[in-house]
């Protein structure tokens, strides 16, 4: 079997991680010929190409049509990406399947109508994302969970970075500085609050983006609230957090939620897109349902001061992650693409992982 990979991204976020994560599991399983298509100087080329993985840097979806050898199926990781299939498909009829990893709404131009209806299978990574886009395209949509990452995990590093710290707890957040998305403003506010009962409380912000100097002067100064950038690899220090919140203001899935779950940290997020999916009622972390800072501090402290109620959720969090791994994921995408070849048509199967809206 010959699978294409595109996503033209020119960071390395939870989608880029997704990607990587399929690569890999299938690399694993072998008898998998993959390639991957992706944008000049990514550092998802990079962690690829370290993999022993084909990679094609190309610098616009209308590029790169000569390079890439016959595939049987390509799989879209993201929406740019989408593009560069469909002309692959006009051109020479190849498969192609597009996983959406975010809430928001696809473009309502012909051309991307065109895009998705000509996608021999659409995919959420969440029901919540795959209602929507069946909503918006009409047709039924497959949902494949994320899956949680085996993150490398030192406990030497873990120490350093407690140590780095000092005091605590420790409450963390992973994910790019952007309020509108990730919502780190209600964090930091919550993170006053909690301040009043747990004076050497430390706040750790993993990640990077356009909204870190508003941040910064939200924090006041504080050297209680620490910016650590962007790390190439985040087990460590999501293991070194006793609260991993999560106050996004929309979510396809949330997979540094899996991630932390995974590692046994006790987890707050918002109950938005694909997150109770994660957390359910409450059983695998606790869920907030606004974004008012109180209610976010009074839920964190709970985690810290409820000790028979966190440890039944990360148990329970652990054993959902153990189950949806890599591996799981992996499973699911290959038996997709078996599927796929062994259908005679493009009209896609309805299953039960399917979603349709019916109008």
């Amino acid at each position: 079997m010959r699978v294409t990979h595109v996503n033209f991204a020119r960071g390395f976020r939870g989608g880029e991680r997704q990607t990587l994560n399929l690569i890999e599991g299938l690399a694993e399983l072998g008898g998998v010929d993959q390639t991957l298509i992706c944008r000049d100087g990514s550092e998802l080329k990079r962690r690829a190409a370290a993999s022993g993985l084909r990679a094609i840097e190309v610098s616009h979806p209308l590029c790169g049509h000569f390079s890439p050898p016959p595939s049987d199926i390509i799989h879209v990781h993201e929406a740019r990406g989408a593009y560069w299939a469909a002309i692959e498909h006009a051109f020479r009829k190849t498969h192609y399947i597009i996983t959406r990893r975010v809430p928001n709404p696809i473009s309502g131009s012909s051309i991307t109508a065109s895009v998705y209806r000509h996608a021999t299978r659409l995919l959420g990574v969440s029901q919540d994302v795959s209602h929507r886009l069946a909503s918006q395209s009409g047709r039924p949509v497959h949902t494949i969970l994320s899956s949680a990452t085996a993150h490398s995990m030192h406990p030497d590093l873990v120490r350093d970075i407690k140590k780095t710290l000092g005091g605590g707890p420790i409450i963390g957040h992973v994910g790019a500085l952007h309020d509108h998305h990730k919502g780190q403003s209600v964090l930091i506010e919550a993170f006053h609050k909690l301040l009043i009962d747990y004076p050497q409380a430390r706040l750790l912000l993993v990640g990077d983006g356009p909204d870190r100097v508003h941040f910064e002067s939200l924090a006041k100064g504080d050297k209680r609230i620490y910016f650590a950038g962007f790390q190439q690899e985040v087990g460590s220090w999501i293991a070194a957090m006793d609260v991993f919140s999560f106050p996004s203001r929309e979510e396809g899935l949330g997979s540094s939620v899996l991630d932390a779950m995974a590692l046994g940290i006790p987890v707050v997020a918002s109950a938005v897109g694909g997150l109770p999916e994660l957390i359910g009622h409450d059983e695998r972390g606790l869920l907030v349902r606004d974004h008012d800072p109180a209610n976010w501090s009074r839920s964190i402290r709970r985690m810290l001061t409820d000790d028979a109620m966190c440890h039944c959720q990360v148990n329970a969090a652990r054993q959902f992650a153990k189950e949806n791994g890599v591996a799981a994921m992996t499973k699911s995408y290959l038996e997709l693409y078996g599927n796929i070849l062994n259908c005679t048509h493009y009209a896609p199967k309805e299953s039960r992982h399917a979603v349709r809206v019916v109008h």
